[in-house]
């Protein structure tokens, strides 16, 4: 009987320790939200909301924002959202959740947008420690439409970007996202395929690349000095389109006189109905067709592949060329 009255104030003292842990770590959470909200709204931008508050005892800290407002005056963008929350949980408060409404509205260059998704929600891991180290984020979107003012609307079954540390290192992050299933606004459409030679669905976009920067990220690094970009690996950036396909790889880093070096590698299969498609939209004059298929057989890597096109675009010291034909400077950073 003593060991089971024992049992039951241990158990009855640990559900109170716990429950003045949630009690105390949802007040943090408040604190710290409403404290980084003031502060952007302080700053440089715009942030307005009409209610924040965290529920989920015992076992949750979910925060929800109600009437949710953003604005960086300085670019000119904003985004809007009747209800945003973010889920954690309260024994791992480092991994993040954020929902996101079927509805938003996202402006941008003095032109409103609204964003429609049946399913929207990201999510981040930061590393455990006071620097906050991030580990990883992911962001998925299922069936988005984004509707212009005038009508015009992109569409996609699915979009999903991800981004994480690489293993084994301490500031080299794996960059990754993909498009499926696109339908481009329909004027969009009609620009770039006058003659409708190529279906309406683009099957896929897809990216993925090794981004180095400076320094690690983190969520508590100094603001003053921002990481830079120090080298990206393209690994690959493919494009899917009726008969068309294009693939790219590459890489490229800054030198030490700041100007960048590198090369892009880009194959596309079926290229010449490309021409066909620039003449079509006026891109190219359809008197230098010829010429221009010239020029871009005799710079092909890969003439005895048939149907397929391969150039590889070189940076040295800032300046760009294909082959041998310089093309001009890039921005440097």
């Amino acid at each position: 009987m003593r060991k089971t009255l024992a049992l039951i104030a241990f158990a009855v003292i640990a559900a109170a320790l716990y429950g003045g842990y949630w009690f105390v770590g949802r007040a943090q959470v408040e604190t710290h939200l409403t404290e980084a909200l003031d502060q952007a709204n302080e700053g440089p931008y715009d942030v307005s909301y009409t209610s924040l508050n965290t529920r989920g005892f015992p076992s949750r800290f979910d925060t929800t924002v109600v009437d949710f407002k953003f604005a960086d005056p300085a670019t000119g963008t904003t985004w809007s959202a009747p209800v945003f929350q973010l889920l954690a949980l309260a024994y791992r408060p480092n991994e993040v959740i954020a929902v996101f409404p079927p509805e938003q509205t996202i402006g941008f260059a003095g032109q409103d947008y609204q964003v429609m998704t049946n399913d929207m929600r990201a999510s981040g891991r930061v590393r455990p420690s006071t620097a906050l180290e991030f580990q990883n984020a992911t962001v998925t979107l299922d069936n988005p439409r984004i509707r212009s003012e005038d009508g015009a609307e992109l569409a996609m079954a699915q979009a999903i970007a991800a981004m994480r540390l690489s293993p084994d290192t301490t500031q080299t992050y794996d960059v990754f996202a993909e498009m499926r299933s696109i339908v481009l606004p329909e004027n969009t459409r009609r620009f770039l395929d006058p003659q409708g030679t190529l279906p309406q669905l683009i099957q896929n976009l897809r990216i993925d690349s090794d981004v180095t920067l400076s320094q690690p990220l983190q969520l508590n690094a100094n603001e003053d000095t921002p990481p830079q970009i120090d080298a990206i690996t393209l690994t690959e950036l493919s494009l899917n389109w009726g008969d068309i396909a294009l693939t790219a790889i590459g890489e490229a880093a800054p030198n030490q006189n700041g100007a960048l070096d590198g090369s892009v590698t880009v194959t596309t299969r079926n290229w010449e109905t490309v021409i066909t498609l620039g003449v079509a939209n006026g891109m190219i004059d359809a008197d230098r067709r010829f010429l221009v298929t010239e020029i871009v057989r005799n710079l092909d890597e890969t003439p005895h592949i048939d149907d397929t096109l391969t150039l590889t675009l070189r940076v040295t010291d800032g300046q760009m060329s294909i082959g041998n034909f310089p093309i001009g400077p890039m921005i440097s950073r």
